[in-house]
């Protein structure tokens, strides 16, 4: 009788020499995990202060996650490790009644955690969607441009938010700026460290209008006009995509996206007006004239280029250097605009050629002088940049 104690208590020291030593690798690991996540950005190229905002909530909740992973596989590993049964032992497990105490704790955790998240998202959504109800202006875009790493924010000036109306429809996107004058444009060009309003709508079904480098997306349904607001952080080109399954041409509902500096986005509207007022009579001019006033023979070449299904019939265009190419383009998707427009890299930064964009089923004639400088350039539909594309040869 007098060795059960003794059994008893060296029972007991053995438990709490195992949850200490548990407990020490458990805050290890947990710890270790979680300044990981919170150290690591897992979603690569952040441009929008938005974005930023949704990214450190996510390595926050990562963060959790890896600590509570932490704790299981502690706990797992060092059960399998030190109280396994050994070869031929058949006894029972000492039987472990409910324990209220524990209980209350590991439901407690869970929901002070719940609770404390949702007053955070809440709080970062507020900061995503909060406007200066005075004159329309905003002061959010100078304490969130303080996310950027290795940047100073701006300085807290009073700056009016920049509509911009996205209009959605099977397959493309049109982006309009009413206070500039711009009824509608297939290229969206914001300026950088500026808070812009997005009033999105959508002619047919569900689209969604999302930028992958900003972040939040909003759909675009029927009958409502959403808003959305973002704040581009840095200069780039990126791409407009439709995340909504809309139909056979959803993969194609892509739309150029360029961030600039302020001065070269005033330069843009002021290039913008005049080619949105005389663009109609422009193309109108330029498919005449060609068919009147075509060059001698010998200086210039025709090509027959065909957009059908959004693609091109042709993916590779050869001419000669220096001549008249004149280029006899069918638009023949019903109710799509595209256009053929030459640029000397991939990347669309210098622009040897651009024609009207045109809404098909309908015809044009391009006609403008080929490079002098032989080599590979590239050609695109700027309205479809990614899918409607080709290698334009120069020899």
């Amino acid at each position: 009788m007098s060795g059960e104690p003794n059994i008893e208590s060296r029972r007991r020291f053995q438990d709490w020499h195992h949850i200490l030593a548990m407990c020490s690798v458990m805050v290890a690991i947990s710890g270790g995990l979680a300044y990981f996540f919170l150290s690591v950005n897992l979603i690569p190229n952040p441009a929008s202060a938005e974005r930023m905002l949704i990214d450190r909530f996510v390595r926050i909740l990562f963060a959790i996650a890896g600590a509570f992973f932490g704790v299981i596989l502690t706990v797992f590993t060092y059960a399998l490790l030190f109280f396994r049964a050994q070869p031929g032992d058949e006894s029972d497990a000492r039987p472990i009644r409910g324990n209220t105490i524990l209980e209350i704790i590991w439901t407690a955790i869970p929901l002070i955690i719940v609770i404390l998240l949702s007053f955070h998202a809440g709080k970062i959504l507020d900061q995503m969607m909060v406007t200066d109800p005075h004159h329309g202006t905003t002061h959010t875009v100078y304490s969130l441009g303080a996310f950027v790493p290795g940047r100073e924010a701006p300085a807290p000036v009073p700056q009016k938010e920049l509509q911009v109306d996205v209009v959605a429809s099977r397959f493309i996107w049109r982006f309009g700026y009413p206070e500039q004058g711009i009824e509608s444009s297939y290229e969206l060009v914001v300026p950088v460290d500026r808070r812009i309003v997005f009033r999105i709508r959508s002619q047919d079904v569900i689209h969604s209008f999302w930028v992958q480098e900003w972040g939040p997306k909003q759909d675009a349904v029927p009958g409502l006009s959403p808003v959305l607001r973002i704040t581009p952080l840095k200069t780039g080109q990126y791409s407009v995509i439709c995340s909504q399954l809309c139909g056979f041409g959803h993969t194609a509902m892509t739309a150029p996206v360029r961030v600039v500096t302020a001065e070269e986005f005033d330069e843009w509207v002021q290039e913008k007006r005049p080619a949105e007022q005389k663009g109609p009579a422009q193309g109108t001019a330029s498919a005449a004239t060609s068919a009147s006033t075509s060059p001698p023979p010998g200086t210039h070449v025709m090509i027959d280029l065909m957009a059908q299904n959004n693609s091109f019939d042709q993916n590779t265009i050869t001419v000669p250097a220096g001549v008249m190419v004149m280029i006899s383009f069918d638009n023949r998707d019903k109710g799509v605009p595209h256009n053929f427009a030459v640029y000397r890299t991939p990347e669309a930064r210098e622009q040897i050629f651009a024609g009207q964009i045109i809404v098909g089923p309908r015809r044009i004639t391009y006609s403008f002088m080929a490079p002098e400088t032989p080599g590979s350039y590239f050609f695109r539909c700027d309205v479809h940049p990614k899918t409607l594309t080709g290698t334009f040869v120069v020899k």
